[in-house]
C-alpha cells in the first residue's frame, strides 16, 4: 500500500531510524554484525520489493524493531514515555506504529491467508506483544487519536456482521473461532457498549440455562450477627450451585426469622452488609489507597482460613456481576490487572506507595555512583514481628545494584509490591470470581471498564432523565397526587452533582450509576408513597434540643427512608415541594431515617 502510493521511502526512513534509536536506547553494541545486517536490509528499497515474495529482509527488520520497541518503553513511567523522542515520537510516529501493529494481528487472527506462516506467526506475536504495551498505556493516557485504534480494513463489514451473529447467539462452532480469536486479542476494535451488551446477554442466557435445570430453590439462613460467618459456610456447601438463584432468609439477633419475601433484595442486602464488614480495615482482609481503593491485604496471611475467605468474597462479587448488583467499592488499578492476568504498571506504584515511587525514580535518575547507595536485589520485609530478607531474584540479596541493571531493579522491585506480595491472596479471590463468571468474559474488558462493570459508572453528574424514564411507582403505596411525584422530579433535577449520588446511595447502596444507564438497575429505582404522619399538638409546642441548635423542628413530618435491598423510596405525601425537598436532603446528607423493612 505505501509503495503504490509513493510512501514506501518515508516509511523505511521511519522504521530504520526506529530502529536504530529503540537499539541505542536498549544499550546495544551498534557495531554488532547481526543488528547491522537488519537495520541495512531495512534501508534498502528494492530488498522490500523482493520481500514480497516471501523474502525475509523487512519481515526481520520489523521483527527485531517491534522486539526492541517493546523492551525500550518497558521500563518507562507515564511521564517519561509522554515526553519520549526516541525510538519513537509520541505523535504521528506512535500512532503509526498503532496501525502498522493492529492491522498485523487482526489480518492473521481474522483471516486464513497467514496462518500457515511461520514468519507471519512470529510477526503476530511480537506485534501483539508491542500493542498490548501501548493499548494498556493508552488507557492511562491517549497518547494518540482514538480512531488510530479502530478497525480500518476492508474485512471491517464482514467482522462487525459476525461480531452481531455471535453476540445474539447466532454464530457458534468452528465458524465463530476466528471471530472469537480477533475479539479476544483486540477488543477495542468493539466499543465498550458492544462488549458490555453481549457480556451482559451472555449472563442471562447462563442464568436462563441454570433456571431451566433448577427444582427447587436453595434457602440460605444467615444470622446478622455472624453474617459473614454463615455466608461463608453455606456458600461453600453449594459449589457449583452459587449459579443458581438462592434465597437468602435472615436470621435476627434473637434468633427469630425475620419476614419478608425474597424477590431478590435479601441478597442485596446481604452483599451490601458483606463489602461494609470484609472492606473494614481492621477486619483485615484488605487494605486501601490514599485513593480509597482496595487490594489484598498482604497481612492477612495471620488470619484463620484467610484462603477460604478470599475465595469466599471472590464467588460473592461474582455473583453479584452475574445479577447485575453494583458494589459501593472501587479497587485498585493494579488489583484489577492482576484478576485480568496483566501486569500492573509501574506508575501504579504511586497510589499504593508514593514514597517508595519517587525513592525509585531517585534511583533511576541519579548521577552519581550507583554503589554508593548500597543496594541489593532484596527487600525488608516484617513477618509475625521478625525482619525477613526477600530476594527480588535467585541470589538477589548479593546482587548489587549497577547503573547496568538499575532499571531492571525498579522494575523487579515495583513488580514486588503489586503483585508478588499479594500473589496468593489474589489467586484465591480469583478462583472464588472465576468459578461464578467466565474469565474469557472479563478479558475483553480494560481494568478501568472491569470497574464500571462492579461499581458504576464514575461520570461527574447523574442522569437524572434516565433515571426518571426507568423508574416505577409502587402501586402497593399511598396513592400519591401527580403533583408530589413532579415536585419530587424537580427537586432532584436541581440538586447538585454531590446530592444526586448522596440520593442514589441512599437509596440503592450505590452512588454510582449503573452500566449502560439505569435501565439495568436491577430492581428498578421504585417510589412508594407513605402518608404524612403529622405531629401531635403536645409535640409542636415543645422545642427539642436538636431544634434549638438548627432552627428547625425534625418532627414537623417525617423524613423518607429507603429499604435499599429493594431500590425502593420510601417518600411521605409532603404538602409542598419545599417541604419535600428540605426532608429529603436532611434524609441523604445525615443517613437518616434509614429503614430495611
Amino acid at each position: 500500500r505505501h509503495r503504490a502510493s509513493g510512501g514506501g521511502g518515508g516509511f523505511f526512513s521511519f522504521l530504520s531510524k526506529s530502529i536504530a534509536g529503540a537499539i541505542k536506547r536498549l544499550g546495544a553494541d551498534p557495531s554488532d554484525t547481526k543488528v547491522t545486517k537488519w537495520v541495512d536490509t531495512i534501508q534498502t528499497k528494492d530488498n522490500f520489493h523482493h520481500s514480497q515474495g516471501g523474502g525475509g529482509g523487512v519481515n526481520d527488520a520489523f521483527i527485531i524493531f517491534a522486539g526492541c520497541f517493546s523492551s525500550a518503553i518497558a521500563g518507562l513511567e507515564m511521564e517519561e514515555f509522554m515526553n519520549m523522542h526516541c525510538p519513537v515520537p509520541i505523535g504521528e510516529g506512535l500512532e503509526r506504529v498503532v496501525r502498522i501493529v493492529k492491522s498485523l494481528v487482526f489480518y492473521y487472527h481474522f483471516t486464513d491467508q497467514y496462518r500457515n506462516s511461520l514468519v507471519q506467526r512470529e510477526i503476530a506475536n511480537v506485534s501483539m506483544a508491542l500493542l498490548s504495551q501501548m493499548r494498556q498505556r493508552y488507557v492511562r493516557i491517549a497518547f494518540c487519536s482514538e480512531a488510530a485504534w479502530q478497525l480500518e480494513s476492508k474485512c471491517k463489514y464482514e467482522f462487525y456482521s459476525q461480531w452481531n451473529l455471535w453476540a445474539s447467539g447466532k454464530l457458534r462452532g468452528e465458524k465463530s473461532y476466528a471471530l472469537r480469536e480477533t475479539v479476544f486479542k483486540l477488543p477495542f476494535l468493539l466499543t465498550f457498549e458492544q462488549r458490555a451488551t453481549a457480556f451482559r446477554n451472555a449472563l442471562e442466557a447462563d442464568a436462563k440455562e441454570v433456571a431451566s435445570m433448577q427444582r427447587r430453590i436453595p434457602t440460605v439462613n444467615i444470622r446478622r450477627a455472624y453474617l459473614v460467618e454463615d455466608g461463608w459456610e453455606a456458600i461453600k456447601a453449594m459449589g457449583p450451585g452459587l449459579k443458581q438463584r438462592i434465597a437468602i432468609r435472615f436470621i435476627d439477633k434473637r434468633g427469630q426469622v425475620e419476614a419478608g419475601l425474597d424477590m431478590g433484595g435479601p441478597f442485596k442486602e446481604f452483599l451490601e452488609s458483606l463489602c461494609r464488614e470484609v472492606f473494614r480495615e481492621d477486619y483485615g482482609l484488605f487494605k486501601s489507597t490514599e485513593l480509597r481503593t482496595y487490594y489484598p491485604n498482604d497481612a492477612s496471611v495471620l488470619l484463620d482460613s484467610w484462603h477460604e475467605q478470599f475465595e469466599f468474597v471472590g464467588k460473592v462479587l461474582g455473583k453479584a456481576l452475574m445479577e447485575g448488583h453494583l458494589i459501593d467499592v472501587r479497587f485498585a488499578s493494579f488489583f484489577l490487572n492482576l484478576l485480568l492476568s496483566r501486569s500492573p504498571h509501574f506508575d501504579d506504584l504511586k497510589s499504593l506507595d508514593e514514597q517508595l515511587y519517587r525513592n525509585l525514580l531517585f534511583v533511576k535518575n541519579y548521577e552519581g555512583d550507583i554503589s554508593d547507595l548500597c543496594l541489593t536485589f532484596a527487600v525488608s520485609k516484617d513477618l509475625f514481628g521478625a525482619s525477613k530478607t526477600v530476594p527480588l531474584v535467585p541470589g538477589g540479596e548479593d546482587l548489587e545494584v549497577t547503573r547496568a541493571n538499575r532499571v531492571q531493579y525498579i522494575t523487579a522491585m515495583a513488580d514486588y509490591h503489586l503483585s508478588k506480595k499479594i500473589y496468593s491472596q489474589t489467586a484465591a479471590f480469583s478462583r472464588g470470581l472465576f468459578s461464578v463468571i467466565s474469565k474469557d468474559w472479563l478479558r475483553l474488558f480494560t481494568h478501568y471498564e472491569l470497574k464500571i462493570l462492579l461499581s458504576g459508572s464514575e461520570d461527574e453528574d447523574i442522569d437524572v432523565d434516565d433515571l426518571r424514564r426507568h423508574s416505577q411507582v409502587d402501586p402497593r403505596g399511598s396513592f400519591p397526587s401527580p403533583s408530589v411525584l413532579s415536585w419530587f422530579w424537580s427537586s432532584v433535577k436541581n440538586f447538585s452533582p454531590h446530592q444526586k449520588r448522596l440520593l442514589l446511595k441512599f437509596v440503592t447502596a450505590c452512588s454510582h450509576p449503573p452500566l449502560m444507564g439505569f435501565k439495568y438497575l436491577s430492581p428498578p429505582f421504585t417510589i412508594r408513597f407513605v402518608p404524612l404522619q403529622e405531629p401531635s399538638r403536645q409535640d409542636s409546642k415543645s422545642k427539642s434540643l436538636f431544634s434549638r441548635m438548627f432552627g428547625r423542628n425534625p418532627q414537623a413530618g417525617q423524613l423518607p427512608t429507603s429499604a435499599t435491598c429493594f431500590n425502593m423510596l420510601k417518600l411521605p405525601l409532603y404538602r409542598s415541594q419545599k417541604a419535600l425537598t428540605e426532608k429529603l436532603v436532611m434524609a441523604i446528607e445525615a443517613r437518616a431515617g434509614f429503614d430495611l423493612q
